[in-house]
């Protein structure tokens, strides 16, 4: 959490330099709402999902494919719940925009892991990725 209020207060500082994307005013799709989401209760569940993206899997993957593939799928899974109370969240759409391609090369490669319940997942919260969940193969 002092990591998003770190970049609450470069969101802050930023207002008063009358740059596009730093205020709430800029619309829906700024930096503010970002950083505004991060900080959110609704998206708690997001930055407990991003720890367990990162830390149980990225992290995990030179020692364990497998059970890291496994953790990430789980973590990605559980975004669906998120997604039913916010759907097509700006958050969520960063995520994806950002994650997609590293995604699908995941679960393309090396061990099988059950792939049917993240496939649904993902055609549910990023439906605008269908044709890379599409790729995935274990």
């Amino acid at each position: 959490d002092n990591y998003f209020k770190q970049a609450q207060n470069i969101v802050n500082y930023s207002q008063g330099q009358n740059s596009k994307g730093w205020q709430l005013s800029d619309g829906t799709q700024s930096r503010y709402v970002l950083v505004d989401n991060m900080l959110s209760q609704t998206f708690e569940a997001y930055r407990e999902v991003m720890y367990q993206y990162h830390r149980n899997g990225l992290d995990l993957m030179h020692q364990d494919q497998k059970q890291a593939k496994s953790n990430i799928a789980n973590a990605l899974v559980s975004l669906e719940a998120m997604n039913r109370v916010r759907p097509n969240s700006f958050i969520l759409r960063t995520f994806f925009d950002a994650k997609a391609d590293e995604i699908q090369d995941i679960f393309s490669s090396g061990p099988s892991v059950s792939i049917d319940k993240l496939v649904d997942a993902l055609n549910n919260v990023a439906p605008m990725y269908s044709s890379q969940w599409r790729n995935i193969k274990y």
